[in-house]
């Protein structure tokens, strides 16, 4: 089983070649990403990974407390990948269903730091399912949506079907083609008016 620690920020060859406070730099950045970061070494050992990077992690592998074997087969295919095509800069993308439904998109690529004598496999974790939200609710201002039509986008923006909107806001189907007729004429007047 490979292990993740959050207090080791680089292995050795990596940190000497960096000051403390490029250091400390680097690691407020890595924590600044909404996104999750793990960087592993060629063994699979976690050198770095950031707070959203270990909650997905859980989230992926509820059992496990290190890099879901899931993301290390990854990471592992990308290895082998190396020899095959040496002069390919290879990214690996693949879409996982986490505890509770959350679609998390992984991506695997190598992190080659011109001062380290080591590569590292660098791989990126998104919530997709987050990330959607987050875009409906912004739309929802964008397109200034009342309080109902903002609850009905949500789970429009997250591919429910009427049927399953009208189960969960307790409203009949027929309202719901209404909030989305209502939607869509809002959408179009703001599409119109970022034309002109």
């Amino acid at each position: 089983m490979v292990t993740m620690s959050s207090s080791v920020m680089f292995s050795m060859p990596l940190q000497s070649t960096l000051s403390h406070s490029d250091n400390v730099f680097l690691k407020a950045v890595l924590e600044g990403f909404a996104d999750g970061i793990l960087i592993l070494a060629e063994d699979g050992s976690c050198i770095h990974s950031n707070q959203e990077g270990r909650a997905l992690c859980l989230n992926l592998s509820p059992n496990s407390h290190g890099v879901p074997p899931c993301l290390w087969a990854m990471g592992k295919h990308l290895l082998e990948s190396r020899d095959l095509f040496p002069d390919h800069s290879l990214v690996l993308t693949q879409q996982f269903t986490a505890q509770g439904g959350d679609q998390i998109r992984a991506r695997v690529q190598w992190l080659d730091l011109p001062s380290a004598s080591e590569t590292y496999l660098l791989i990126s974790l998104e919530n997709q399912t987050r990330s959607l939200y987050t875009s409906a609710l912004l739309e929802a201002v964008q397109y200034n949506l009342t309080p109902r039509e903002k609850d009905v986008w949500l789970l429009r923006r997250a591919s429910r079907s009427y049927d399953e909107i009208a189960k969960a806001l307790y409203i009949t189907v027929n309202t719901v083609k209404r909030h989305i007729k209502n939607i869509n004429a809002k959408r179009r007047e703001v599409i119109e008016l970022m034309a002109n």
